[in-house]
């Protein structure tokens, strides 16, 4: 009856052993196939992730309508001024690669300029604005406080827009550009309009003007 007992236990500690070494091999498996399914969905998300779209600047001359674009959607209109007739806004790609904050201004060399003189950020008589947007000198994209003009061709080239508008667009494509200035630089630079501040965009911008 002893030997009995102890074949009894001797096979009932197998069976355990052998219960115990099953529950790991599933445990084992559970685990593989759980990081199996995990690399493979989190390596499905990588490859549909949809890449950020590109920022551009399209301006419609005849329209008198400055369009930003994020791909193919446009997500802001501005009314600008354009060139008037004997001084056409040139049309064409382009690149914005910097932004002046208070820019002076320069007269260009043009027969219409000759009487005019440089002047200083701030000062009566700079056409400039608040900020200048530039991507083919002397072209530019600059405020103005002739609002009047918006929605008209009266510029000798380059194009106008309201003050708070240059300003907030000046401030978004220095973000989608990857140029970033703190909240408390745009304050400084705003409140002194007679400090110019010339930032060079780390990725320019591009930029169509269409009839």
């Amino acid at each position: 009856m002893m030997e009995t007992l102890v074949c009894f236990l001797q096979g009932r500690e197998i069976k355990i052993r052998i219960m115990h070494t099953t529950r790991y091999i599933f445990l084992f498996l559970m685990v593989f196939i759980y990081s199996s399914c995990r690399d493979r969905t989190s390596t499905t998300k990588k490859d549909t992730q949809p890449e950020l779209a590109e920022t551009h600047l399209v301006i419609s001359i005849s329209q008198r309508q400055l369009y930003v674009m994020e791909g193919s959607d446009t997500v802001q209109r501005y009314a600008i001024s354009v060139g008037k007739q004997g001084h056409p806004t040139p049309q064409g790609e382009f690149k914005i690669h910097q932004i002046d904050w208070n820019p002076d201004w320069t007269p260009p060399d043009s027969e219409w300029a000759q009487d005019e003189s440089y002047k200083k950020p701030g000062q009566a008589g700079n056409p400039m604005g608040r900020a200048r947007i530039i991507y083919e000198m002397p072209y530019t994209i600059h405020g103005t406080t002739d609002l009047e003009s918006l929605g008209e061709a009266e510029s000798h080239g380059s194009v106008r827009m309201a003050n708070a508008q240059v300003v907030e667009l000046g401030r978004f494509l220095m973000e989608r550009a990857g140029t970033m200035r703190s909240e408390e630089w745009f304050n400084r630079v705003l409140s002194d309009s007679t400090t110019m501040e010339s930032v060079k965009l780390e990725q320019p911008i591009p930029l169509t003007n269409v009839e």
